[in-house]
């Protein structure tokens, strides 16, 4: 669960169970005795004198042995009913040794699986061991750039749905755009004034632009300065680029809320050599009378160059440290004043902090004020420079490729287009087949939430109620818009607007869809959780090979639904789907004790340093396991496991999350030691593992 990012929200007064246990328990009501027995008058009694000689216990004995034994089990019982464990209980314990999977005398022998076993070996690097770091043994020959053209390329033929043509379309036309631009045409057709809007300042262009003399305030050898533009060229950059925006990113949420997030924007650093070359373009290419005595300036403009590298040292030393907490935009407003949120956040649609304001998100962290410190204390000049160097690169970086046709593809990739044609159209039979798995899946989710330790009875009832009630829908809605950006591709038009206008309209639908708590393909998301909705969406995205495919073995496509659709899944029942019960009211359907022991296995997950997406891994494998289908190997790979090619399969979707967070999840399933056997204490297989469900 990018990452743990619970909304907190009120909570109800619920009687715990400590307080309403007196419900089920009368106190018991004296009675006279109606008969005396012949022990209480001294007779011996003639049954106990010839059960004595018979060496048998006395039936005062067996009744006092059987009625403690009664109360023991109703004890039991009682406290286990009413949750009352301790941390013991939410912690894995081995299960006995079963009997091994049935393994097929020959590998998997479809060209599918040819393909995927030499996507795989290509992936891995056997230096590393498994035990100590597995999404680097498994994934340090990723290159994603690879990976993205291969597909484009093959996936950009036409397919059957409508809207996948219309994509291709608008992807090959700016295909083509973009392979015949020439820099030359940067100034003849405008597109650098669309790239710097007239009337903001780029004092590296501006030979006019005159640096501010005096600051706003100084004091205790602090300087403060003030940044009348800052926050209307942040906003005409979120519009085109929202991940990044020079030292913050807006990132609408992955699942279960439409809420969007402040963050550090993970674009990769501009080098020096960058920044000069992009910089050498937009001088060539700027307007006349604003590069007027510029041989004169360029001392001054190499110098304000360098004050723009130290800056983005400076931002990037500060590390994106948070916890699960999450902030509202008000306490954003008071960590970061510099930038005028309000102004900004109408911006993005119209009324938007109207709109929007209630769904924007931080995390309990210090970036935000170590930001704003560096911001505050440097020169609006060396800011404007640094914000517009920034966005330049992301639309001429065509301008300085070696490889323009990559450079191309690339740049397509990130746009919805792109993205609706590396989707592609859904296999058939792939449809077919998580269809059929998803069945077993819930079963497994459901004798999994029926054995909760940490929810009570009333609260597993209605996590199964709800869990029954849960609509799955195949492919996102919003791909039938793609006809808006049909007619502004003209031929007249050149590629800087072109992909410009493509970003604009991608970017103002994703704010549109949070606004109106909509599931659209501009969430950027393979499978969305709606906690409103009680709705999972999955894109067709996974419904065709690498991830979903009728000619791969089993332990394959239920390792994809492992990483990609369970996380999802697990909201239905956890912190964030606790808010909105089976009918889709919002009402809070834990009470304080199930709360109570959440935290509790909470603790547990950061204490061990492990991380709650092992349930998934852990439902997705028992899933596959309770099939029993006897299974062939990969090409290649016949000396594992199908436990260990379940998690070859499953890590193999996840080389671009995050290395940490993967092994981690990993560190806390048994399945995986099970798999390959790491020592005790190592970092796959720490001596306590925790758990959430199974």
């Amino acid at each position: 669960m990018n990452p743990v990012d619970f909304i907190k929200k009120p909570k109800e007064n619920i009687m715990s169970k400590d307080q309403s246990s007196m419900l089920f328990f009368k106190d018991p009501e004296n009675k006279n005795k109606n008969h005396v027995s012949h022990v209480e008058i001294g007779v011996p009694d003639p049954i106990e004198e010839l059960q004595k000689l018979q060496n048998r216990p006395e039936p005062c004995t067996v009744l006092a042995v059987i009625t403690t034994l009664v109360i023991l089990v109703l004890l039991i019982f009682a406290l286990g009913a009413l949750g009352l464990h301790d941390i013991s209980a939410f912690k894995w314990e081995p299960k006995p040794q079963k009997a091994l999977r049935i393994m097929l005398d020959l590998p998997c022998q479809t060209k599918e699986c040819v393909k995927y076993s030499a996507e795989l070996l290509e992936l891995m690097d056997s230096s590393v061991n498994p035990c100590e770091n597995f999404h680097h043994h498994v994934c340090n020959g990723f290159n994603p750039r690879k990976k993205d053209f291969e597909r484009l390329m093959k996936l950009i033929n036409i397919q059957e749905k409508p809207d996948h043509r219309k994509a291709v379309n608008v992807v090959r036309r700016m295909l083509s755009k973009c392979a015949m631009g020439k820099t030359e045409e940067i100034h003849q057709v405008g597109r650098l004034s669309s790239i710097i809007l007239p009337g903001l300042p780029f004092p590296l262009l501006n030979n006019s632009w005159t640096k501010p003399s005096d600051p706003i305030s100084t004091s205790n050898s602090s300087t403060t300065y003030s940044y009348p533009f800052l926050t209307k060229i942040l906003a005409h950059i979120i519009l085109h680029n929202p991940d990044d925006a020079g030292f913050v990113g807006i990132k609408p949420s992955s699942d279960s809320e439409f809420s969007l997030f402040v963050v550090k924007p993970f674009s990769p650093v501009l080098t020096n050599f960058k920044f000069r070359n992009m910089y050498d373009i937009l001088k060539r290419n700027a307007p006349e009378s604003s590069t007027n005595g510029m041989i004169d300036l360029e001392f001054d403009r190499q110098r304000q160059l360098n004050d723009v590298i130290k800056l983005q040292t400076k931002l990037e030393k500060i590390e994106f440290k948070a916890d699960p907490e999450v902030v509202n935009l008000t306490e954003i407003q008071r960590q970061m004043p510099i930038i005028d949120w309000k102004r900004l956040i109408d911006s993005w649609i119209p009324n938007g902090y109207a709109h929007l304001k209630e769904k924007v998100y931080g995390f309990n962290t210090s970036y935000y004020e170590e930001i704003n410190a560096i911001i505050s204390s440097t020169p609006s000049e060396t800011i404007y420079n640094f914000l517009f160097l920034r966005f330049s690169f992301k639309f001429l970086r065509t301008e300085v490729a070696s490889d323009l046709e990559d450079t191309c593809l690339h740049q397509l990739s990130t746009t919805i287009p792109g993205k609706i044609v590396l989707y592609g159209s859904e296999e058939p039979e792939a449809l077919n087949l998580l269809n059929g798995m998803l069945h077993t899946i819930k079963d497994q989710l459901k004798r999994s939430l029926a054995t909760l330790k940490w929810m009570d009875s009333r609260g597993i009832e209605e996590a199964q109620k709800k869990f029954n009630k849960t609509k799955t829908v195949f492919g996102f809605t919003g791909e039938d818009l793609i006809d808006e950006l049909v007619g502004k591709i003209t031929p007249e038009s050149n590629y800087i607007s072109t992909l410009q206008n493509v970003l604009l309209w991608q970017t103002r639908n994703m704010f549109k869809s949070v606004a109106e708590n909509n599931v659209t393909v501009f969430l950027n998301s393979e499978v969305f959780y709606s906690v409103e909705k009680n709705e999972i969406t999955i894109s067709r995205a996974l419904l065709h090979y690498p991830f979903m495919s009728a000619n791969l073995p089993n332990y394959t496509n239920f390792a994809t639904i492992a990483s990609k659709i369970l996380p999802q899944m697990i909201h239905i029942f956890d912190e964030r789907g606790r808010f909105y019960d089976s009918d889709g009211n919002h009402r809070n359907w834990w009470n304080t004790e199930t709360e109570r022991y959440f935290q509790i296995i909470v603790q547990c997950f950061d204490g061990m340093m492990q991380n709650v997406f092992g349930v998934s891994v852990s439902i997705g494998w028992n899933a596959y396991d309770s099939t029993k289908e006897p299974y062939a190997t990969l090409p290649g790979i016949q000396q594992s496991s199908d436990e260990a090619l379940f998690f070859y399969s499953m890590v193999k979707t996840m080389c671009t999350s995050d290395p940490d967070n993967v092994n981690e999840a990993l560190a806390s399933v048994p399945q995986f030691n099970s798999a390959f056997k790491c020592n005790n204490g190592t970092k796959m297989n720490p001596p306590t593992k925790c758990k959430l469900a199974s």
